[in-house]
């Protein structure tokens, strides 16, 4: 009887130690290496760097952008848009992400939700964004954005 109540209160012991460690791997959430991804593009962008703002993005042809009513596939395909649409400073004007919520779907990927807001010389456009947000090659990266006015 002794013999087996050390072996449960082992085992609980285990199990406990395991779901500490479970426990600690998810709380240790990546939200800060997300926040720091969408800052650096941000920077970029009002630096009028576009190659430096696509370093966020998956440089992959299954990158997938959906915009104006429009999807638009591959790393490359995208750059390219974006230097057409914004060929110049001041097309650029400054821009300002605001993140309403980061939701973990894993250690690996998240789904971000926000809004953009272009300060520009003639207008101001705003809309907002959901991202999808994976860790690949040890590295967060944008696979999917979803932007709207």
């Amino acid at each position: 009887m002794l013999r087996q109540g050390l072996i449960r209160k082992h085992i609980l012991q285990c199990l406990t130690a395991i779901l500490l460690l479970f426990v600690g791997q998810v709380s240790a959430v990546p939200t800060d290496d997300i926040v720091q991804l969408l800052k650096g593009q941000e920077e970029a962008w009002n630096r009028g760097d576009l190659d430096a703002y696509m370093q966020g993005y998956w440089q992959n042809e299954q990158l997938m952008l959906i915009s104006n009513g429009k999807f638009r596939n591959g790393w490359d395909e995208t750059l390219a848009a974006y230097k057409k649409n914004y060929p110049d400073k001041e097309s650029l004007g400054e821009l300002k992400f605001t993140i309403k919520e980061i939701k973990m779907l894993s250690n690996y990927a998240a789904m971000v939700v926000g809004r953009w807001d272009l300060k520009r010389l003639k207008d101001t456009p705003t809309g907002v964004f959901t991202l999808l947000v994976e860790k690949i090659d040890d590295r967060w990266v944008i696979t999917m954005d979803h932007s709207s006015d």
